[in-house]
């Protein structure tokens, strides 16, 4: 990593606006390709790493999302904090339809990995660092950028550092962007009406790294296999009943807790550092402007059900990394008209798929009539029982449907 302090204009290839997971990724799989990076940092890694604990925020990784990080050389180290998904169980309260996707159907040892944010977090740090292709620029943040003599020029919100131009902006500075609505790329908002309550919950039967989620009349709930043989807790409630159930003393909120999710763990005998935040599906109208394009949370922020969001980032990350290393090796131009045009084609289906997936998940179990619930209970068991619609579904949860980007099939851009 090369510190930039110079007030004159450093020029890149690729100018990367958020140096979160999906960023750091970018600059990882960019830098190993041997392109030069800057890396905007709106904290600075000491600083936040130095902050007190934060709260667990449980990411169940894709098997696509670590084949990301293994070939880019971090998942070592982020493997010992990690646990693997052997089965992932879909069940609907108060109906007998299940899905069940077990590892072992698909031959691979597991169809994910659960692991903390922070975890993530500080390994792709550590590696950006430690790389001399990426300049980290900061703290700071870009506040607008414009035009000129085919470079795009990013003005930064601190005085005294360089001012970066690139030919290539990516935005990744997570949703909703402010660099992206201060680029004038719109975005379209759903409210769900429904926040996510976290906590992390010690069960009383081991959980033998299966994950469960289940729908619910109020939204689903999620119990993620956690390595130390804990679960990590995503329940979706409507604002007021997540408030309420927020502030409960804990037998309170495991009773409550135990009576929608059922006894497939035993007796809950624990919950932990609890916190709760909003649900939004949030979709930037443009993944593209001149120079210009949105990745991760910046271009789509989802509801978490099914654990979508981040691994659909670093696929976005995995693809535009392949676009422009082969780019510039051709002597091309990495913010071409072109260039954005194909990475919009390479990832619509993508996109399109994991977005009306989730969305549907999420709005299509929390209400209904009886009728439609059998329905959905019959199809679940039908899906279950038909091996060949369940590998489908497995392999698009897992992130291994379509067309796969080099740094999915173990190979840098």
């Amino acid at each position: 990593m090369q510190a930039e302090a110079s007030v004159t204009a450093a020029a890149f290839p690729v100018l990367i606006c958020g140096a979160g997971p999906v960023g750091s990724v970018l600059a990882l799989a960019l830098a190993s390709a041997g392109q030069r990076v800057g890396l905007v940092q709106a904290h600075a890694v000491d600083a936040l790493h130095a902050a007190p604990h934060a709260a667990p925020r449980p990411i169940a990784l894709s098997a696509a999302s670590v084949r990301i990080l293994r070939t880019l050389g971090v998942w070592n180290a982020i493997a010992p904090e990690a646990c693997p998904i052997r089965m992932v169980h879909v069940g609907e309260q108060g109906r007998f339809g299940m899905v069940r996707l077990r590892a072992r159907d698909l031959g691979v040892d597991a169809l994910g990995q659960v692991v903390d944010a922070g975890v993530i977090a500080r390994v792709l740090d550590a590696a950006v660092s430690a790389e001399p292709g990426i300049t980290c620029i900061g703290p700071a943040q870009v506040l607008s950028a414009e035009t000129r003599a085919d470079l795009l020029h990013a003005q930064l919100d601190v005085r005294g550092l360089a001012t970066p131009c690139a030919r290539l902006l990516v935005v990744a500075d997570g949703g909703v962007s402010r660099l992206g609505c201060a680029l004038g790329i719109a975005t379209r908002r759903r409210d769900y009406r429904q926040y996510a309550v976290l906590a992390t919950v010690t069960p009383g039967r081991a959980h033998d790294c299966v994950a469960y989620e289940r729908f619910t009349p109020d939204g689903p709930i999620a119990m993620l296999p956690l390595v130390d043989g804990r679960c990590a807790l995503v329940w979706t409630l409507p604002e007021a009943r997540a408030r309420s159930v927020a502030a409960m003393a804990e037998r309170e909120f495991l009773a409550a807790l135990q009576r929608s999710f059922g006894r497939r763990l035993g007796v809950l005998r624990a919950a932990a550092a609890r916190s709760s935040f909003e649900l939004a599906l949030v979709r930037s109208r443009a993944l593209s402007a001149h120079r210009v394009v949105l990745i991760g949370n910046a271009a789509n922020r989802l509801h978490p059900v099914a654990g979508q969001g981040l691994n659909l980032g670093l696929r976005d990350a995995a693809v535009l990394a392949d676009l422009v290393a082969e780019a510039v090796r051709a002597g091309h131009d990495a913010g071409s008209d072109t260039l954005l045009a194909r990475y919009r084609a390479l990832r619509a289906a993508d996109h399109r798929a994991v977005v009306l997936f989730t969305d549907a998940l999420a709005r299509g179990f929390t209400s209904g009539p009886t009728a439609l619930g059998s329905v959905r209970s019959a199809a679940m068991l039908a899906l279950d029982l038909v091996p060949p619609a369940s590998r489908a579904l497995a392999r698009r949860a897992m992130g291994l449907a379509g067309r796969q980007p080099r740094l999915v099939r173990g190979i840098t851009p």
